[in-house]
């Protein structure tokens, strides 16, 4: 090992309490064939996309490559990460602090000079560093062959669309691990990692509308306030908040943001008109673009409210990160292991 490797791991190891914990978690998690073999899965999918996009994409016309990529991306890419990278932490993060309950060498570990705390944010970085290396190999190859191929590489939205794609992935990483966190087996490590994958991708929606008519229907709230109130449930979800997101950085213009929450809804013509004129201060217009007529919610001379903002949805991202760390911590601290 080199003097600048060694000098850097030891800064590491004497600046944060938990990175030997992570170190070791990054270690023994690589070893597993299991992992290996998913995250190979993984990386082909995310190249077959961009693979049809460089050896299948010649001979195309000009208003099609210099939106082709984005259009790769909202079509396959939204849906490969919001389906499957979730897949692959729970594979790579359920059984990171579970497992070593039951095996007992968690009390080993914290014979050693390591706080529980130590132990959570460990294992979350850990996990994150297992899951984060098949995904920057991933991306960097889906960026090369976007580069490589006849559509217009746009360096920005690749950017834009990796730093999105990673804050996901470390979201749902933290969620996992502590789950396995607080869960004395494996199993039940793995049913609720299961359980909260399953509502976070397909059920949070159905809870916002719930909410939404309980709303109408026993609280007497109605109109833009009550459209105001679902769309920030809506936003509350990492996997809705990753979509809007991605789908605004897509978009072009002063009201791509607007379009992008507006794109959450899918309800009739005078509902629609009321989140966009008066939850999200625009103008709805149907344009014409090469995929067809959209209606589009376009900036109506007032800008988007800052809690429906891009800033606002990315920095709820991160709260899930500490509200899914201090519940973690909150059971760990207090369990006999």
């Amino acid at each position: 090992m080199s003097t600048e490797s060694t000098g850097l791991d030891g800064a590491l190891r004497d600046t944060f309490d938990w990175y030997p914990v992570a170190k070791k978690e990054f270690r023994d998690a690589i070893r597993s064939k299991g992992l290996w073999i998913l995250s190979f899965v993984f990386t082909a999918l995310f190249l077959i996309p961009a693979g049809q996009a460089l050896f299948f994409g010649g001979n195309i016309r000009q208003d099609v490559a210099q939106v082709g990529m984005q259009l790769f991306i909202s079509r396959f890419y939204l849906n490969i990460v919001t389906l499957l990278v979730p897949i692959v932490v729970i594979f790579a993060g359920y059984a990171a602090v579970s497992d070593e309950r039951t095996s007992g060498s968690l009390k080993v570990l914290l014979s050693l000079p390591f706080s529980r705390r130590d132990v959570i944010v460990g294992k979350v970085v850990g996990r994150s560093a297992v899951v984060g290396v098949p995904l920057l190999v991933a991306m960097g190859l889906t960026g090369l062959f976007f580069a490589l191929s006849d559509f217009q590489f746009k360096l920005d939205v690749f950017a834009w669309f990796a730093l999105f794609t990673f804050g996901f992935t470390l979201v749902m990483t933290a969620i996992v691990v502590s789950i396995s966190g607080a869960m004395s087996t494996n199993l039940r490590s793995l049913a609720g990692a299961g359980l909260v994958y399953f509502y976070l991708s397909f059920g949070w929606n159905s809870l916002a509308n719930t909410i939404g008519d309980l709303l109408a229907d026993y609280a007497g709230i109605a109109g833009a306030l009550r459209w105001q109130i679902v769309l920030f449930v809506k936003l509350i979800s990492p996997t809705q908040a990753y979509k809007t997101l991605t789908n605004s950085m897509l978009g072009e213009g002063a009201g791509a943001a607007m379009t992008a929450r507006y794109s959450m809804f899918r309800k009739g013509p005078e509902t629609m008109q009321t989140i966009c004129g008066d939850v999200l201060a625009g103008n709805p217009r149907t344009v014409q673009s090469m995929f067809g007529n959209r209606t589009v919610c376009e900036s109506g001379g007032s800008s988007l409210p800052i809690y429906f903002s891009d800033p606002a949805v990315f920095l709820s991202f991160f709260l899930w990160i500490g509200l899914a760390a201090a519940l973690s911590y909150y059971t760990f601290d207090r369990v006999d292991l």
